[in-house]
C-alpha cells in the first residue's frame, strides 16, 4: 500500500539523522594526561553541541511512525478477522466462529431479532443447523465477504466496517439460492487482539436460483438466517428488502476523510517516550531496523495480494507465459485433482494444456476474500483466496465454479513468488441448472501429460463435505 511504502522510505532517514547525530556527540574533550600539543588542539577545538534535543525528536518520530504503520496492521488483521468469519461460516464451523466473538457481543441477521452475549450467539449458529455443527453432504453454504471499508477509531481499540456480502446456499437435488447483503460490523481489540463487537447483516436479497433476484419478494428474502434459537430482543430497525429501496446505514460520512484506513492527521500520535528513555544512536537504530522490518512486511501484504490477482488476470486471458512468470523456480502446482507439477516449466506446460485464448471463449477467474499471513521474519508468506469463475463457450456452454486457493509464496530476489498453488473445488455446475441440481466431479489427468506426483490431498467436492486445509489458526482462541 502507498502509506506503507512512504513510511518505510522513511525509517532510513530517520536512521541517517541518528547516526550523524552519534558522530556529532562522539567529539568529546581530551582525556586528562594527553600531551600538550593535542591537548591544546583539543581546547581550542569547537565545543561539541548537545543533542539530546535532537535524538529526542529523531525518537519521537520513529514513534510517531511506527504507530501509524501499527494502525495500517490493525487494518490488515481486521480485514483478516472478517474474511477470515466467512470461510468458517461456509462449513458451519460454528465453534469457530463464537470464539471470534467478544463476551458482550451482538447479532443481528436480517429481521430475525438480536442476540446478546457469547452463550445467546452460540444458540443462534446452532439454531441454523438443526443443533448440530458442521455441513450434512448435499449441504452448500457460502458466504463471500467481499468490498470493506474499515474505520479505526483514534484510540486503536475500537473499529468499525461495512461488508457486501454475496451468498451462494442450497441443498443438492432439493434447491439453490442466491443472496446479497452489507454488513455493517463493530469491532474492539481486548489485549492486543481483534474481535466482533457487532455484527448486523442487513439482508438485500434472498431468491430461489432459478428465476433468480427478478422474482424477489419479502416473504422469500426473510428465509435468510433463520435460527430455531429464540433471540433476546427485537430486531433494532426495521427495514424493506428487494425490491424496495433501502439503504443499510453507513457507519462512515461520505464527506469525511476519517473513513480511511489511517486516521486523520495527529489523531493517532504514540505516547511520548519516558524522559529516561535511553535516546543513544544504537537504541535509534535497533528501533529503525526493527521498524523497517515491520514495514517491510506491511507492504509485503499488498504485494502478495497483487500478485494473487494477477494471476487471476492472466488466467482469464490465458497468458501461459505472464502465469509462469510468476512462480519460482523449484514451484509446485496442484489444481483440481489433476496432481503435483513440479517447476516452473511443467507449470507452463499445465497451464498450455488449458487452451490457447480464442474468441468466444470466457475463462474468468476472480481471486477473492484473500487471508494473507506473511512470516515474522518477512521472507515467506501464505494466502487462502476464494475463487469465483465464470466459464463459458459462446453459443456452446456456459458454468459457474466456486473454490478455495490455499498458496504459499517466497521473497525471490526480492520479488514475491509462488511456492505452492493450491487450488480446492468446490463446485463446478452449468448455468442452466446451477448448484442445486447439478456438480461435475473432480478433473482427471491430462492426456498425455500425467503430473509429477499424484495429488496430495484425497477429497470429493461438493456435494460432498470437504474443508480445505486451513494454513491460519483461529486468531482469537489460536485453535
Amino acid at each position: 500500500m502507498n502509506t506503507a511504502f512512504a513510511l518505510r522510505l522513511m525509517a532510513p532517514v530517520l536512521l541517517g539523522a541518528a547516526l550523524s547525530s552519534a558522530n556529532v556527540m562522539a567529539q568529546a574533550p581530551a582525556p586528562a594526561g594527553t600531551p600538550p600539543s593535542t591537548a591544546g588542539a583539543a581546547a581550542n577545538a569547537p565545543r561539541a553541541p548537545d543533542m539530546t534535543p535532537r535524538l529526542a525528536r529523531a525518537a519521537d518520530r520513529i514513534a510517531s511512525i511506527d504507530a501509524q504503520a501499527s494502525r495500517v496492521e490493525d487494518y490488515n488483521a481486521l480485514r483478516n478477522l472478517q474474511q477470515i468469519y466467512g470461510y468458517y461460516y461456509d462449513e458451519a464451523q460454528w465453534d469457530q466462529i463464537i470464539d471470534l466473538f467478544a463476551d458482550d457481543a451482538t447479532l443481528e441477521v436480517g429481521l430475525n431479532g438480536v442476540y446478546a452475549g457469547k452463550a445467546s450467539i452460540r444458540r443462534y449458529f446452532y439454531g441454523l443447523t438443526a443443533g448440530k455443527q458442521g455441513l450434512v453432504q448435499g449441504q452448500l453454504n457460502n458466504q463471500l465477504q467481499l468490498s470493506p471499508v474499515i474505520t479505526l477509531a483514534a484510540d486503536g481499540k475500537q473499529a468499525q466496517a461495512r461488508w457486501r456480502v454475496v451468498i451462494q446456499d442450497g441443498v443438492f437435488n432439493q434447491g439453490a439460492n442466491w443472496g446479497a447483503g452489507i454488513y455493517e460490523n463493530e469491532y474492539l481489540k481486548q489485549n492486543g487482539v481483534w474481535k466482533i463487537a457487532r455484527l448486523h447483516l442487513y439482508v438485500r436479497f434472498y431468491s430461489p436460483y432459478e428465476g433468480g433476484w427478478t422474482h424477489a419478494t419479502a416473504a422469500l428474502n426473510e428465509r435468510y438466517g433463520k435460527s430455531t434459537a429464540k433471540a433476546d430482543r427485537p430486531t433494532s430497525q426495521r427495514y424493506e428488502t428487494w425490491p424496495t429501496r433501502f439503504a443499510a446505514p453507513m457507519h462512515y460520512d461520505a464527506a469525511s476523510s476519517d473513513r480511511y484506513r489511517l486516521a486523520p492527521e495527529n489523531s493517532a500520535r504514540a505516547a511520548p517516550p519516558a524522559d529516561n528513555a535511553p535516546r543513544t544512536a544504537a537504541t535509534l537504530e535497533a528501533q529503525v531496523r526493527a521498524l523497517e522490518l515491520k514495514l517491510h512486511r506491511l507492504r509485503a501484504v499488498d504485494e502478495l495480494e497483487n500478485l494473487e490477482s494477477s494471476y487471476g488476470y492472466y488466467a482469464d486471458m490465458s497468458m501461459q507465459d505472464a502465469t509462469s512468470a510468476l512462480f519460482a523456480e523449484n514451484a509446485t502446482l496442484e489444481i483440481l485433482g489433476r496432481g503435483v507439477f513440479i517447476g516452473r516449466d511443467r507449470v507452463y506446460e499445465y497451464m498450455r494444456r488449458l487452451g490457447a485464448p480464442t474468441d468466444g471463449r470466457l475463462f474468468t477467474h476472480m481471486q477473492l476474500q484473500p487471508v494473507i499471513d506473511v512470516s515474522p521474519d518477512g521472507n515467506s508468506a501464505s494466502i487462502r483466496a476464494r475463487l469465483f469463475e465464470m466459464f463459458g463457450v459462446n453459443n456452446t456452454q456456459a458454468q459457474w465454479a466456486e473454490g478455495v486457493y490455499e498458496n504459499r509464496f517466497v521473497l525471490d530476489n526480492g520479488v514475491w513468488k509462488y511456492q505452492v498453488l493450491n487450488g480446492y473445488q468446490t463446485f463446478y455446475t452449468n448455468y442452466e441448472q446451477g448448484w442445486g441440481k447439478h456438480s461435475v466431479p473432480l478433473m482427471t489427468y491430462f492426456p498425455g501429460y500425467p503430473p509429477d506426483l499424484p495429488h496430495s490431498v484425497e477429497y470429493e467436492p461438493y456435494p460432498a463435505v470437504f474443508i480445505p486445509p486451513y494454513h491460519y489458526r483461529n486468531p482469537v482462541s489460536g485453535r
